[in-house]
């Protein structure tokens, strides 16, 4: 983890010195009666998800709009109802975009005559050990674009302060380290300023659909085994000490 500090130490010959602009909001006076150190230092905290992001979703296709549309609309309706039967509940699926356009030349051929396409996805938010369920029951479904997962907390306000908390303690211990090299003790905090930074801690496999039939029902594999990831925050923190 990279470190920087700054030792900004007062033994000044003469009382002729007005003032130092900090890197800091905060302009302190320095000259022999004052006496200062800054330290700036980072660390982190972590710890388990409890809540999973699935991002969801599935392209239809059509030889004309209203053909697109309808394919779109059963599977749309089955995706969500599979997810709900799954321990999905309505408020936490959340729309996240939908959008009819027609294929080019290009993609007609490709697509074997098909004229236009639907796509609509979703953020479905769940506990960590239902994940894999839903995101199963969605693919079974139709959901052929799915599968990416956001891991985060529901309340990080605990975790930010942790990573504060050890921010801060590594700056102090630098600190007390710098001013007993300079011969002097480290005294109290002046000013005090931090940061904490949110790391997008993400998975995910893309994952095809299955046929809607018994027979592939029957024979469909088992829902992946999709593990919860730990979520991570880091702080930094700058701290202006007094040294005596």
């Amino acid at each position: 983890m990279r470190l920087k500090f700054v030792a900004v130490a007062a033994f000044l010959l003469t009382a002729g010195i007005g003032s130092a602009q900090n890197p800091s909001p905060t302009s302190l006076q320095i000259n022999k009666d004052n006496r200062t150190l800054t330290v700036s230092a980072s660390d982190h905290a972590e710890a388990d998800a409890d809540v999973a992001d699935l991002n969801v979703g599935f392209v239809a296709y059509g030889q004309t709009l209203s053909a697109a549309y309808k394919s779109a609309s059963d599977t749309s309706n089955a995706i969500v109802k599979a997810m709900i039967d799954a321990g999905a509940t309505r408020t936490e699926i959340q729309s996240r975009s939908q959008r009819v356009s027609r294929l080019s030349d290009a993609e007609t051929k490709t697509r074997r005559g098909m004229q236009f396409r639907v796509v609509q996805s979703w953020t479905v938010s769940t506990e960590p050990k239902t994940a894999a369920l839903i995101l199963d029951a969605a693919v079974q479904a139709g959901a052929n674009q799915s599968g990416d997962i956001d891991w985060r907390m529901k309340d990080s306000v605990a975790l930010d302060a942790e990573a504060v908390r050890r921010a801060t303690e590594r700056a102090q211990a630098i600190g007390a380290a710098m001013a007993k090299g300079m011969g002097a003790m480290l005294g109290k905090p002046l000013y005090a300023t931090n940061s904490v930074n949110n790391v997008r801690i993400s998975s995910g496999v893309m994952m095809n659909a299955y046929s809607m039939t018994d027979k592939s029902r029957e024979v469909a594999p088992a829902p992946l085994d999709v593990e919860a990831r730990r979520v991570e925050k880091t702080a930094t923190v700058e701290i202006i000490y007094a040294i005596e």
